[in-house]
Parts: structure tokens; C-alpha cells; sequence
């Protein structure tokens, strides 16, 4: 089931939450809207399930026009960051729920059910927890109940919103292990809203970047991560250190060093950002003969295989984090207080 979001714009009384958004998200693909708070993710989210009416533009499911369906007909399963179980009833009882309540010549017999459910809770490996309450279930436990009562009525959709948000750390790492699992035997398309970029970037197969509602770019993990398109979405995944500079003729000059940008050999004389990962900047004792900038070690945290680092510019004062293998980190041989020399390595400059 395709989703093709076209020219959607929203507002909240004089707010704009959502800007003329378009969008595409192909046949059981396993989507996320990702950006910070008050970006208009979940704004969209519920106006492809129906939940929310857009002011103006359409939603299309599979080429066919939904935009006045009522969310009961979109058949959308809709998954929500608190769980929403029925504290009353148990485990086999809340994921059975959305068959018992169909109209009676669209609801499966007893055994069908029955069959169904167990299905479903092999499926979320919680077979021995059939009887149980939701108070007696892990946080994980519970929200693998909800994402099977959402499977339970088939959707041709499956929504949502901050699944993992009220988890903690190692409980989200797992099941975003699980759900990438899930969805690769359970192919139904699914959207998933999150801020968390960690997240997005590992279960993803596209991500959605969002900003005071407009997408800023779409692409799997590599390509927004590795080639952002603005100075946003390169600030929003991700650590990153920004060098202030001033191009000329296809080079960059960054303090005491300039570097080859040919993508901008036409500028002549212009100010502009080069933005670097930590573990894209190169750390040496000796500059040699080469551009480098001399930094002083402010802080280290060896703790793992990463080194985290510290520096601060002699020249303008300003902080470069770094990260660094141990190896490397071992040869350099250095402590807080130690003057070293660093440069990009890897950046993308914006001018």
C-alpha cells in the first residue's frame, strides 16, 4: 500500500504546522518522520491515518483518493508512544479487541480469532504472557502487545507516533532490533514519528527530515547522514564543528589554513561555514609543512573504543570536538593542557 501525501498544508489558528507537503512513500517501506519538536510530524502522522483534517491538499492510499475517508475506512493501524492498552483486559484480550468489534458480517468466527492472536503473539514472542495484565508486563513487553493489536486487524498502514519514546535507553536499542525484524517478515507500509536521530537512522529505510513543517530531505540513512542538503539538516544528526571562513576562486580559508572546495570555483569572494563530523577531523602533534590549526586539548574521555576530545582554537577561541580510534589516540600520546594541531578532514562547506 503506497502513501502519496500531495500539497498538504495545515495550521493551529495563526500557526503554520505544515506547509504544502509533498511526499511519496512507496509499497511496505518503513518509513520515519524525523525533526525536533513543533516540526509538524505528528500532525502529519494523524492526517494520513485520519485522524486530523488537513486545511487543504489530499492523501492518497495506492492511487486512490482518502482525504474525506473517515479514519475507520482508511483501515490504518495506529500505534501510540503511551501504549493506550485496556488495563482491564489481558494480553490475548487486547490484541483480539479490533476483531471482536468489527460489524458482524466482517467479524471472524472464534477460531479464527483464536488463531489469529496466537499468531500474532508468536510473532512478538510473548506466547507465555497470553493471560496476563498489562500491569504485569515490562514497558517493551507492553508496547509489543500494542504494535500486535494493531497488526491483529491487517492495516494496509501502520502509524507510529514516538513508539519507543517512553522507554528507556536499552529497552528502545532492543526493540528497534525487534520492529526492523518485524518488519521485514511483516512487510505492511509503516510511518514512524521520532526526534530521536539514533533511532531513525537504524531502522529507517527512508527518513523524513522535518523543520517548522517543511521537509528539509528525504533519503536512507546514508544519504541524508553523509550528504545533508543544508546547514540544518548537517546541525540535526548528528555532532558537528563549524569553521567560519571566506571563499576564493575554489578554496576555503579557515584561519591559517585553506583547503580545495572546487564545487565552489565559480565564488570569488564570499563568507562561508564548513561543517565537519568529530571523526572527521585529523589531529596531529607536528603540522609539518602542511595547513593546520593549533588547538589546545580542554577535556579527554577515554571510556570504549571512541576517544572523545575537546580542543579549543588558539586563534579564535573556539571549540572542536573530535573523536578518535584508541589506536590513533595511543600514538598520539597526548593529555588535557597539550597544544596539537587539527584540521578538517572530511566537510562540506555552505556559503
Amino acid at each position: 500500500m503506497s502513501i502519496e501525501v500531495i500539497n498538504v498544508s495545515k495550521k493551529f489558528d495563526m500557526f503554520t504546522v505544515l506547509d504544502n507537503i509533498q511526499l511519496k512513500i512507496e509499497t511496505g517501506e518503513l518509513v520515519a518522520l524525523l525533526g525536533p519538536s513543533g516540526s509538524g510530524k505528528t500532525t502529519l502522522l494523524r492526517i494520513i491515518a485520519g485522524l486530523e483534517t488537513a486545511d487543504s491538499g489530499s492523501i492518497f492510499f495506492d492511487g486512490q483518493d482518502n482525504t474525506e475517508k473517515h479514519v475507520r475506512d482508511r483501515k490504518v493501524g495506529f500505534v501510540f508512544q503511551h501504549y493506550a492498552l485496556f488495563k482491564h483486559m489481558t494480553v490475548f484480550e487486547n490484541i483480539a479487541f479490533g476483531l471482536r468489534v468489527r460489524p458482524r458480517k466482517y467479524r471472524p468466527g472464534k477460531e479464527q480469532i483464536h488463531k489469529k492472536v496466537m499468531e500474532l503473539l508468536e510473532l512478538i514472542k510473548l506466547q507465555e504472557l497470553a493471560n496476563r495484565f498489562p500491569a504485569q508486563l515490562s514497558g517493551g513487553q507492553r508496547q509489543r502487545v500494542a504494535l500486535a493489536r494493531a497488526l491483529a486487524v491487517e492495516p494496509r498502514v501502520l502509524l507510529l507516533d514516538e513508539p519507543f519514546g517512553a522507554l528507556d535507553a536499552k529497552v528502545r536499542k532492543e526493540l528497534r532490533r525487534w520492529i526492523r525484524r518485524l518488519h521485514d517478515e511483516y512487510p505492511v507500509t509503516s510511518v514512524f514519528v521520532t526526534h530521536d536521530q539514533e533511532e531513525a537512522l537504524d531502522v529507517a529505510d527512508r527518513i523524513v527530515i522535518l523543520n517548522d513543517g517543511r521537509i528539509e530531505q528525504v533519503g536512507t540513512s546514508e544519504e541524508v547522514y553523509d550528504n545533508p542538503v543544508n546547514p540544518f539538516v548537517y546541525n540535526f544528526l548528528g555532532n558537528v564543528n563549524l569553521f567560519h571562513g571566506r571563499i576564493q576562486s575554489g578554496k576555503i580559508h579557515i584561519g591559517s589554513i585553506q583547503m580545495d572546495v572546487p564545487e565552489h570555483r565559480n565564488i570569488m569572494d564570499k563568507k562561508a561555514t564548513s561543517y565537519a563530523r568529530p571523526h572527521d577531523i585529523e589531529v596531529r602533534r607536528d603540522p609539518g609543512d602542511e595547513n593546520f590549526i593549533q588547538s589546545k586539548i580542554s577535556f579527554i574521555r577515554s571510556v570504549g573504543p571512541i576517544v572523545h576530545m575537546e580542543l579549543q582554537r588558539l586563534d579564535t577561541q573556539e571549540y572542536i570536538e573530535v573523536e578518535l580510534n584508541k589506536e590513533i589516540y595511543r600514538e598520539l600520546k597526548v593529555a588535557e593542557g597539550d597544544h596539537v594541531f587539527v584540521r578538517p578532514k572530511g566537510f562540506k562547506v555552505f556559503v
